[in-house]
């Protein structure tokens, strides 16, 4: 009999050799051999906290078909039948009406591991029961199987260690190697919209979620500004923001570990705010929405760890922004600064010829400005620049582009528009300038007119050159400033004398 038990259990160890990727794996695959040497009509496999009066069904075998569970039974932990169970190792159930035996398997959680850390024993140990059953009322275990049963679930805790420990091992390297990616990202990436695509990228390659969304908010305001989500494919798309989102955010958060569920009591769906000091910077929102799966804690810690790297990075971008910001644009006028109004303007020039498309440049200047720089003195002078760059930036079109080219000199680039749409552009900013009303302040109480002179020049009519473009744009202006000043003219009317 010995010899038989012997050759029984080197059977299973070696059916066991496999390596498997879950303890689901390992139970799926060794309970239907066990159910088959014990000549069992069903295995059941229930995972049970010592602690806790609660054992949760996990996994049930008949048939050579195993089917995962998910079901909560109530233990008395004082009663005479569980307290035989821990002393001896197995027992016979009191309850049924066939042959069945419970019999118990213990395995130690990996060190480290969230479980290890959560039990605050040493010898972090993990229970789990196993319920072999017969349907035939008159085929008892015998005390010979009983004990072959013992052996065979020592064999699977030693399994299910070894099985436990390798996935531990495994899933701190994904980790690691997770934490390793996106470091990369925080390095490299500087522009604010690549920085977030390639964050949901690489954690959508680390974690497997079903979608991961991020969420920026004005830090200034808390209002929403922009989101993308992330799935399974990888591909980030742009999320509608138009409704007020926040309030999502903002209740159920774990303070142990600053994760907040976006549905009470949800395992399957996370929300981690992005923070920086004291500054809100947005959230982040992982789901298993589709799958179901819960996400395992660890993950929810590593993404905790995660989040306060993720907000240093989206700050960085926003101040990388920022900066880029200040150098192309002009601070007093807000208008484009000359450099970056050239680099628009090449690459527009060039889009237009690969499309077949019309651009056209209004060069434009205040009247007598150096006069009311003398008379009254700079300040109005800024001001007057001023008014009339938020004129500018009010009536034009978000793919136009206005400049402060020098001076009071204002450059406006209109890509896909023709010489007379610049012409109707141009007598409404004449219009709203005529009408600027300069703070008192500075006039000495005078009221004082402001009026612009433009020139107008249109590619490819007038030329095809970028530099000759904006040179007949400023013939045109030329034209207008010694014929009366305060109106506009197109190059193309001034050069075959069409100018009323």
């Amino acid at each position: 009999m010995q010899n038989k038990r012997s050759l029984l259990l080197y059977n299973f160890y070696q059916g066991l050799s496999d390596r498997f990727t879950s303890i689901d794996r390992l139970l799926s695959h060794a309970l239907p051999v066990l159910a088959g040497y014990l000549d069992a009509d069903r295995v059941l496999f229930f995972d049970w906290k010592e602690e806790k009066s609660i054992i949760s069904l996990k996994t049930l075998c008949q048939k050579g078909k195993c089917y995962d569970l998910q079901e909560d039974v109530f233990v008395d932990r004082y009663s005479p039948e569980v307290i035989k169970l821990l002393q001896d190792g197995y027992m016979f159930s009191p309850g049924l009406d066939y042959p069945a035996v419970y019999v118990l398997v213990k395995w130690r959680s990996p060190q480290g591991s969230f479980e290890a850390l959560a039990s605050g024993r040493r010898d972090r140990s993990r229970y789990g029961v196993i319920r072999v059953e017969r349907f035939k009322k008159n085929k008892p275990f015998t005390q010979s199987e009983i004990e072959s049963l013992i052996a065979l679930c020592r064999e699977l805790s030693s399994k299910i260690n070894m099985t436990e420990i390798d996935h531990y091992n495994t899933s701190q390297l994904q980790r690691a190697q997770a934490l390793n990616d996106l470091a990369r990202v925080f390095a490299t990436s500087i522009r604010l919209r690549d920085s977030l695509i390639e964050i949901l990228k690489s954690i959508q390659k680390s974690f497997y979620f079903d979608r991961t969304s991020l969420y920026l908010v004005d830090p200034k305001t808390n209002e929403l500004q922009e989101a993308y989500s992330a799935d399974l494919s990888g591909e980030v798309k742009e999320i509608d923001i138009t409704a007020n989102l926040s309030k999502n955010f903002t209740s159920y958060c774990d303070s142990d570990y600053g994760i907040c569920p976006a549905v009470k009591g949800s395992d399957i769906v996370l929300t981690i705010p992005l923070t920086l000091q004291t500054k809100n910077l947005g959230w982040m929102v992982f789901d298993n929405m589709l799958s179901r799966m819960p996400i395992a804690t660890e993950d929810m810690l590593s993404l905790k760890q995660f989040s306060a790297q993720i907000a240093l990075a989206i700050d960085n971008a926003r101040l990388f922004e920022k900066v880029q910001e200040l150098s192309n644009y002009d601070e007093l006028t807000k208008l484009a600064l000359r450099r970056f109004f050239n680099e628009n303007l090449s690459q527009e020039i060039y889009r237009s010829k690969r499309f077949n498309l019309t651009l056209s440049l209004i060069l434009m200047d205040i009247d007598y400005f150096k006069t009311i720089n003398d008379t009254y003195g700079h300040l109005l002078g800024d001001e007057a620049l001023k008014e009339v760059s938020g004129v500018i930036l009010n009536s034009l079109r978000q793919t136009d582009l206005p400049c402060r080219y020098g001076g009071d000199e204002i450059v406006i680039m209109l890509p896909r528009t023709t010489g007379e749409e610049a012409k109707s552009i141009a007598k409404r900013l004449s219009e709203k300038v005529s009408a600027i009303k300069l703070n008192p302040k500075y006039t000495g109480g005078a009221d004082i007119k402001l009026s612009i002179s433009q020139g107008i020049a249109v590619f490819p009519y007038d030329t095809e050159d970028q530099s000759e473009l904006i040179k007949r744009a400023d013939e045109a202006l030329y034209y207008v400033k010694q014929h009366g000043r305060g109106f506009w003219a197109l190059y193309g009317d001034v050069k075959d004398g069409r100018i009323k």
